[in-house]
């Protein structure tokens, strides 16, 4: 009887420690301490916490954005121990997913204290991160992936201008550019939930007649003259006349402004300066 129950206490123990073990594996997590070094805790958000929404990365692993019960709000990724946090954000979602060049792009809104619109841009490739936080706090930005799929413009309205983050080969860079055709500065809101745009369109759209070059209309053809009679020397003088009017046609219309017009003119960059990311090593 004393074998049988000590056999049941060793059964007990090696279960209870199986399932520390369990607990301990998927509910610690390692975030940063601020001064360059992780901190080794309990995985609240993991164990007890909502996931809001997930996304896939290029590699076809998943990452989570989640909520622990404190609230606050990280993102951790499906082979990762650490965790990406989201240290001063009320309230967090996942706006926009692009594969860009190597790595994957995801814009995350949150809302601060005093800041209603505030972007994470995380650029995930494996466990290796880099993340900017950008945004003037009161708009959306549109955000726009080449036709390459080698970079990703974010545009903030700035006035009568546009303030563009450029995320291309592992950078971000900030730069001012000239409003490009449709888009409207002043439009509430400037992007919709899945950051593209929306508002009137103010300027020219390739599909509308504005800022096209119409040809002229064609001179008016001339009254035709009395028919001169038979032996009269008049007879030779329509002829004269009918020779410039001819020659004038083709300069009416004007197939050169037309193609030139069509072609949308290249918004220009100023000062395009680098914004250093923070590196985070998810392995770490």
């Amino acid at each position: 009887m004393a074998t049988y129950k000590n056999f049941a206490s060793a059964h007990w123990r090696t279960l209870a420690l199986s399932v520390a073990a369990g607990i301990l594996l998927t509910g610690c997590a390692m975030t940063p301490n601020g001064r360059g070094g992780v901190m080794m805790g309990l995985d609240t958000a993991e164990l007890f916490g909502t996931p809001l929404s997930t996304f896939r990365l290029r590699d076809g692993t998943e990452g989570t954005l989640r909520k622990d019960p404190q609230g606050k709000y990280s993102i951790k990724l499906s082979q990762a121990f650490r965790v990406v946090p989201l240290a001063n954000a009320i309230t967090a979602r996942v706006a926009r997913v692009e594969n860009v060049g190597e790595r994957t792009v995801v814009i995350v809104e949150t809302q601060e204290r005093g800041c209603a619109y505030r972007y994470e841009v995380l650029a995930f490739q494996g466990t290796d991160v880099l993340q900017w936080t950008v945004g003037n706090c009161k708009d959306r930005p549109r955000v726009e992936l080449a036709a390459d799929a080698k970079s990703l413009n974010i545009d903030f309205p700035n006035y009568n201008r546009l303030s563009r983050m450029i995320y291309t080969d592992n950078r971000l860079l900030n730069a001012s550019v000239a409003v490009p055709p449709g888009v409207d500065t002043r439009a509430q809101p400037f992007a919709d939930d899945g950051l593209r745009g929306t508002g009137p369109i103010i300027a020219t759209q390739p599909a509308s007649d504005s800022g096209r070059v119409i040809p002229a209309p064609p001179a008016p053809a001339p009254a035709p003259a009395a028919a001169p009679k038979a032996g009269s020397r008049a007879s030779a003088k329509p002829r004269r006349q009918e020779t410039p009017v001819r020659a004038a046609a083709p300069a009416i219309s004007l197939p050169a402004p037309r193609s030139a017009a069509a072609a949308p003119a290249a918004p220009m960059i100023f000062q395009a300066e680098e914004i250093k990311p923070v590196v985070i090593d998810l392995r770490k």
